[in-house]
């Protein structure tokens, strides 16, 4: 495509100020051009603006969205002189006689409250870019916006013009985005919809979020590019400490799409001074070549305690970290995707409309589903929470994790002794350096369904003593103790490296697959979420007497334990559920649930009916089709928090280190799985009735939707 010049952006900045009292009041309105400062007094309401520069691109040349937010941006400043709070919006007025298709104009916004537009196309939005703001007495907030030229800008522009006047409207009382209510769109299930695109029906809404087809699950939203940074560390306590290998490479690579480095030419080594200048991880669980902090060794130092355990301090480092340089959120919105009931509409991205008030918390609202209920996350007690305060707590997911059974978010301990049907595997979940006793044979207690060793032992690091192990001392239990006990042994036939065995595990587990699919014990997250439903939703009530928890609809929360490969009961091989498989191979996800015994409902119609209470988790496949992926910082998305929190998902069953293991949405937005005894935060999923009304509220963090069973 030819880039030549178009005469494109010639920006006049008018500051129109709106400022209400209340209806005796009326309204008063001044436009200001050109000049600095701009004051409205209406009684005890003062706002003051002012502009620091003018915008004018002319003869703007196509450039890309870095080279964009490179130019001088527009800045202005509102204060709030009064003694009372106020609301603003800020939005554009455009010259009628603009002939540029506003697709090709690029902008952002940022203020110096957090607020960020993103990188978006004038088209993304009507005229209210920020909808609204609360600014308290003697608060000052400032923006900067940058406009240019998209690289994508064809011939089509030369000659073009456009023109457009920045709008600031403030006013004592909260403002809302009326569509919904001037349309007569009071339904929480059909407002969502029709905001999308201002749509004038439901019907209408709906063909065009399906016109959008599915988005590309390779890639996360919003997408985002990352820029590499480095910060020189110094901790004689240890930057990063382990007590196990570290997987050490010569070189790396910087994915600029994904945020993450990859370790090249590397080992899996003990640290030793021929390892400095290298660059870890600093994982400490398993071998890891790929992540979004680095480090590059420079001096480290090792401890020894009296079981032989070497621990490992790098004590300077150079880190490795990213950061945004660009971000695109034209994926963000509502998408269509099939559910158990119909058609879904799910939101994806950068989504700023869709937080709801209900029973005294804030929630974000995941997508509408097939039969029109609502499905939300819980999101704190203010629009504005982040990190924990955007969970009840945390938790364990099952403080068992021995067993594929424990991935239940309801579970059966139906178990028999299995000395000879596991499959030989490598192993790995122990260290290195640390002494551990082997038996010649073992033993299993019935009373208390562990193992221990029998015999005489053999005491010694894996590395030293391996080989004699195998020989003569073929049972372990990799305990530091000789009379340590053990939930699965391990009979020794390979030696590897000095962290990996051959073995055959020796357990005590479930009978068969079917077992695992029956739901007879509650998981701790489980009883955790049922207890938070009881205090604070189940007897509560609205200001008109209704209980909170009638405003509920008993929904599927599927907790899909269909097999991708392996058993699905035995310890080894390796167990693959199947939403590893769509999400990591395929990037597929679903929404559907193909086992009845995995639709956990409260009621038997719908699922299988063992549930207390209408309230779950997020399902991985829901936080990926909301724009999370596989290994890939995002920050931008709706669900990210800032804290690592679970979802109702499990991975797989690993056999390297007997170990159940379940997705979360991880701290950077990313999406990981963990190890079930681990704890991460709880954030309860409940789902609105489909004929919940609006009683308030535009679905902004300023003004969430506020919902009633009856609105009149």
């Amino acid at each position: 495509m030819s880039r030549k010049k178009a005469i494109i952006l010639s920006i006049s900045i008018v500051l129109l100020c709106l400022c209400t009292l209340g209806i005796t009041l009326g309204y008063l309105t001044k436009t200001m051009f050109g000049e600095k400062e701009v004051s409205i007094v209406t009684g005890t309401l003062k706002v003051d603006f002012e502009d620091s520069n003018f915008l004018s691109l002319d003869n703007a040349t196509p450039m890309s969205d870095r080279k964009g937010q490179e130019l001088e941006p527009y800045t202005f400043t509102i204060t709030n002189t009064g003694n009372i709070t106020v609301y603003y919006q800020i939005g554009f007025e455009e010259d009628p006689r603009n002939t540029l298709n506003t697709r090709y104009v690029k902008m952002r916004m940022i203020g110096d409250n957090g607020y960020d537009s993103d990188i978006m196309s004038r088209d993304n939005f009507k005229d209210i870019l920020l909808n609204e703001q609360a600014l308290e007495v003697n608060e000052t907030v400032t923006y900067q916006l940058w406009m240019w030229l998209d690289e994508d800008a064809d011939n089509s522009t030369q000659g073009t013009i456009y023109k457009s006047k920045v709008v600031v409207n403030a006013q004592s009382s909260p403002y809302e985005n009326r569509y919904c209510y001037e349309n007569g769109f009071t339904n929480l299930a059909d407002c969502m919809l029709v905001m999308e695109k201002e749509s004038e029906s439901v019907e209408e809404a709906k063909e065009m979020i399906a016109s959008k087809g599915t988005p590309d699950f390779s890639k996360i939203a919003p997408e985002v590019s990352y820029q590499e940074v480095t910060t020189n560390m110094n901790n004689e306590n240890g930057v990063i400490t382990t007590t196990q290998h570290f997987t050490l490479g010569k070189g790396y690579t910087f994915d600029e799409s994904t945020g993450m480095f990859t370790l090249t030419d590397y080992h899996n080594n003990p640290l030793t001074e021929e390892y400095l200048d290298y660059y870890t991880c600093g994982s400490t669980i398993e071998t890891t070549e790929i992540c979004s902090t680095m480090y590059q060794v420079k001096e480290f130092t090792t401890t020894e305690d009296e079981n032989g355990t070497i621990t490992y301090r790098v004590t300077k480092a150079i880190r490795h970290t990213m950061e945004e340089s660009e971000t695109s959120i034209s994926s963000s919105g509502l998408y269509a995707a099939e559910d158990d009931n119909g058609t879904s509409y799910y939101y994806r991205g950068a989504i700023k409309n869709n937080y709801v008030s209900y029973a005294g918390y804030i929630w974000r609202i995941i997508r509408q589903n097939g039969d029109g209920s609502i499905r939300m996350i819980y999101s704190g007690t203010s629009p504005s929470a982040t990190g924990s305060a955007t969970s009840i707590g945390t938790s364990t997911y099952n403080s068992k994790y021995w067993d594929p059974t424990y991935v239940g978010y309801m579970y059966n301990e139906d178990f028999s002794l299995h000395e000879t049907e596991n499959s030989t595997t490598n192993y790995t979940n122990f260290q290195e350096n640390t002494n551990y006793y082997f038996g010649e044979g073992y033993e299993f207690d019935e009373s208390n369904k562990t193992f221990r060793l029998t015999g005489e032992t053999l005491h010694g690091k894996w590395s030293e003593v391996g080989e004699e192990a195998i020989s003569n001392y073929p049972y372990t239990c990799f305990s530091t103790s000789s009379t340590g006990t053990c939930n699965v042994a391990f009979n020794l036939t390979g030696y590897v490296n000095a962290y990996t065995a051959v073995v055959k595990p020796i357990s005590y587990s479930s009978v068969d697959y079917n077992s695992i699919l029956q739901n007879t014990s509650n998981s701790p997250i489980k009883d955790k979420i049922d207890a938070w439903y009881e205090e604070n939703l189940l007897s509560k009530t609205d200001e008109k007497g209704n209980k909170w928890s009638s405003y509920l609809s008993d929904e599927v929360f599927c907790n899909d334990r269909s097999l991708y490969s392996g058993s699905g009961y035995l310890v080894s091989p390796t167990t693959y559920f199947s939403t590893y498989n769509r999400l990591y191979n395929q990037k597929n996800p679903s929404l559907k649930c193909s086992q009845a015994s995995d639709k956990f409902t409260v009621d038997s119609v719908n699922g299988n009916g063992v549930l207390d209470y209408p309230i779950g988790l997020i399902t991985v496949e829901e936080a990926f089709m909301a724009g999370g992926g596989l290994g890939v910082v995002n920050t931008r998305y709706y669900l990210y928090t800032g804290q690592g929190y679970w979802t109702l998902s499990l991975s797989y069953f690993s056999s390297w280190n007997v170990h159940a293991n379940v997705w979360g949405v991880v701290s950077t937005g990313n999406l990981g799985y963990y190890w079930i005894e681990g704890i991460l935060g709880v954030r309860p999923v409940i789902n609105l009735k489909a004929n919940v009304q609006i009683t308030s509220g535009d679905g902004s963090a300023s003004y969430p939707f506020s919902v009633a069973i009856n609105a009149s």
